[in-house]
């Protein structure tokens, strides 16, 4: 069983600090580090206590960005719990699959360089 090691204590200002340097970090690259981008804030949304919720109280998208965040969780817990069970990964699968599918349709605004499936 792997027991998780300690961590760092972030404050909320912290955390948010990292968040805006990441962003910062991307936009002076001018998009070309994205990967590293997604990457290092998954690594660090994944470390963001529940209690610290977005403000989006009644706004139409938040029951998709609740249903984002759940399996972002479900996916750290995956890598740190079990990254090798074959059935946790499937039934993952779906889950994101869901998802990927609700963000496609998700209805408003869409440019024509937004439907590329590269």
């Amino acid at each position: 069983m792997n027991v998780p090691e300690p961590y760092a204590v972030l404050t909320r200002q912290q955390w948010q600090l990292l968040n805006d340097t990441l962003a910062d970090l991307c936009g002076a690259s001018g998009g070309s580090r994205e990967d590293l981008h997604d990457l290092a804030v998954g690594v660090l949304e994944t470390s963001r206590p529940t209690h610290w919720t977005t403000s989006m109280d009644d706004h139409p998208a938040r029951p998709l960005w609740c249903r984002v965040y759940k399996i972002i969780g479900a996916l750290a817990h995956l890598a740190d719990a079990a990254p090798h069970d074959a059935r946790q990964i499937r039934r993952l699968s779906v889950e994101v699959k869901w998802l990927a599918e609700h963000m496609r349709t998700f209805p408003g605004p869409v440019r024509v360089s937004e439907c590329s499936d590269a």
